[in-house]
């Protein structure tokens, strides 16, 4: 068994096969809802009226959209430590992710808000 990075510790390690389970189940109910229930005929207002047939589309899209981001940006932040920055540019390279995942964050909640009616 590998070892776990000593950067990032454990509860990045941990929340990253936790998001990763999440993920995998939440893309393959975005992917059957899109390809299969709606195949043909997906306009936004199927979309929107999914979205604001009632709570659990809400909440779906609003644990779907930080789980995605934080899963890709702490995924990012694992692959730059294999390449062994200096102790220097670690800081600034972890704050560009963090403000990169909370304005992608953000921009993804902006953009479901018009359809949630």
């Amino acid at each position: 068994m590998r070892a776990l990075p000593a950067e990032g510790g454990l509860w990045g390690w941990l929340l990253q096969r936790v998001s990763g389970i999440f993920l995998a189940y939440a893309v393959a109910v975005h992917l059957w809802t899109v390809h299969v229930v709606n195949a043909g005929h997906l306009t936004w207002e199927v979309i929107a009226g999914r979205l604001q047939d009632g709570p659990l589309w809400t909440v779906y899209y609003l644990l779907f959209i930080p789980a995605l981001v934080f899963h890709a940006a702490n995924g990012l932040w694992r692959i730059t430590l294999d390449y062994g920055p200096s102790r220097r540019l670690r800081q600034p390279l972890l704050a560009a992710l963090w403000g990169a995942g909370l304005a992608l964050t953000a921009y993804g909640y902006f953009g479901i808000r018009p359809l949630l009616g």
